[in-house]
């Protein structure tokens, strides 16, 4: 409930100042050194030492530190960084097979020492380790590493401490994944998800940085522009331009029924709140992707039979990934950008039910009926891409993308849709509640961590598990996500549009009482 009533409570406590706060969490935020270059470093160390930048068509996507301090620059065209740095060597990024396995690899080191890690990108993760200061000694600790702006001043809720002791874990962490996987990294600890991340930015590469509490507004302004804030991308920066709003201060100040006449209240609220360095959201456990897929731009074609080598391809990268992931999809979409005569872009896509054969993406023990599988997804993919073209006899394709998706979700085993006994739960031969997880349904988590947990860490846990897995119980369905006034047993068993449904009137009346609030707000501020 924290996290829903700080829109509401924001509205009138903005500015409360943050030494006069609990923060008990502590964040870690892991950030990899020059990431697909350090990939490239240590499958071929030759490389170490060298200018070295990843290419991905005709732009050098990143680069190492060697090659940033000779003048090669992200997203810098080929062309421009071999003028820059001769000497510069290329290796090719387009395939991203080595850096999701780099980074399966640093996720699963990082969840040795907490269930609690969301990833963020290939790179970049987020750990909470809370429940781990909990069972430390409570001495007194030395940072390790730097501190942001370090001072005299103490909080009163004990999170100097905290932090401190986080920092250690935090180096255990980073030492890790050197020892292992030859990575390096960098790290912000702090008591909330946005600060760690900022703080991390300050010290690179292969150090780590912890903000204290007391420092956390002097991180904060300076950014300088708010649109350095993780979260205020370039659509919300034009609109706070419009209200004159350039500098974190005056983010500060605008009062709130002025950003909530622009950007609307959900969004106002949320960017004043981080402009303050207040974020109350918690580290999500990692799921498994939605969605798998696979996107290739390149210079104008229009012949299909390009389109067919080029989507031939991607299916080949694309189909490795779903064998790998180890669920079968129902639904393939082909995405395609189309050139305009007017030189503008048009990206369009459609999808079609499929009947996914396993085996189909691995090249070992691939036999007759794999690859004839294969030719029906080819046959369907044309079809879409027909279907997007249309009658347009002078089409021009810039990028093709192909993704899997329809996975099965937690209620997959649920009677047919159109049944009525889909309405009656159906009592199984499952654990008790109270009995341990069979290895099957554990997934991520290792159960040795999980009863360690204090209690209120442990219930987060239990939550992202009910939503990931199979209820073991479903006479005792979780009531989290159930409206008010709904009995949960009842919506559990509700189609799946008339729960949606219910879950959307939810959400306009938060939004309803959200804009009484502001209004009311208004009232009193124009009354006085």
């Amino acid at each position: 409930m924290e996290e829903e009533n700080g829109d509401q409570e924001l509205l009138f406590n903005t500015s409360a100042d943050q030494s006069t706060k609990k923060h008990e969490r502590v964040i870690i935020h892991i950030d990899i050194d020059c990431y697909y270059a350090q990939v490239e470093m240590i499958l071929n160390p030759s490389l170490c030492g060298k200018p070295l930048g990843i290419k991905q068509k005709n732009l050098v996507v990143t680069c190492n530190y060697e090659a940033r301090a000779l003048g090669v620059e992200k997203l810098m065209t080929i062309k421009s960084a071999l003028e820059k740095c001769p000497s510069l060597i290329l290796a090719n990024g387009e395939d991203l097979k080595i850096y999701r396995e780099m980074s399966e690899k640093i996720y699963h080191v990082l969840q040795s020492y907490s269930p609690f890690v969301e990833k963020l990108g290939l790179d970049e993760n987020f750990v909470d380790v809370t429940h781990k200061i909990m069972k430390l000694p409570e001495v007194q600790q030395v940072v390790s590493g730097h501190t942001f702006q370090d001072s005299d001043d103490i909080c009163a809720c004990g999170c100097t401490e905290r932090l401190a002791q986080g920092s250690l874990i935090a180096q255990k962490m980073r030492d890790h994944l050197r020892n292992e996987l030859g990575i390096t990294s960098c790290a912000g600890i702090a008591f909330n998800k946005l600060l760690a991340k900022l703080v991390g930015t300050t010290h690179k590469p292969n150090q780590q940085t912890t903000l204290l509490s007391t420092s956390s507004l002097s991180l904060i302004t300076s950014l300088k522009h708010p649109r350095n804030i993780p979260g205020i991308g370039s659509a919300i920066n034009r609109k706070l331009e419009a209200l004159g709003i350039d500098t974190i201060e005056k983010l500060q100040s605008t009062e709130i029924f002025k950003l909530t006449e622009a950007l609307g209240a959900k969004t106002a609220n949320q960017i004043q709140q981080l402009s303050f360095g207040i974020d109350n959201s918690r580290v999500k456990i990692t799921d498994r992707p939605k969605s798998i897929g696979a996107e290739d731009g390149f210079i104008p074609i229009r012949s299909e039979v390009e389109v067919r080598k080029k989507l031939m391809c991607l299916l080949d990268r694309v189909l490795e990934l779903v064998e790998k992931d180890g669920r079968k999809p129902n639904q393939l979409k082909l995405t395609v950008r189309k050139l305009h005569p007017s030189s503008h872009s048009v990206r369009e896509s459609r999808q079609t039910t499929i009947e996914y054969a396993t085996g189909t993406g691995s090249s070992a023990n691939q036999g007759p009926g794999d690859e004839k599988h294969k030719i029906k997804l080819m046959t369907t993919l044309m079809n879409l891409f027909e279907k997007i073209i249309g009658c347009d006899v002078s089409w021009q394709v810039t990028l093709l993308g192909i993704s899997f998706s329809g996975y099965p979700s937690k209620n997959s085993e649920s009677p047919a849709k159109n049944s009525i006994n889909k309405y009656f739960p159906v009592k199984t031969s499952s654990s008790r509640p109270d009995e341990p997880l069979p290895p099957a349904k554990r997934g991520r988590f290792d159960e040795s961590v999980l009863q360690e947990l204090p209690p209120d860490i442990r219930q987060e846990v239990l939550e992202d598990m009910q939503n990931q897995l199979p209820s073991s119980d479903p006479q005792k369905p979780t009531d989290s996500n159930c409206p008010k006034g709904v009995d949960p047993l009842v919506f559990r068993e509700l189609p799946v549009e008339i729960r949606e449904e219910l879950l959307a009137e939810e959400r306009m009346k938060k939004q309803s009482n959200i804009k009484k609030s502001n209004n009311l707000l208004q009232y009193f501020r124009k009354a006085s």
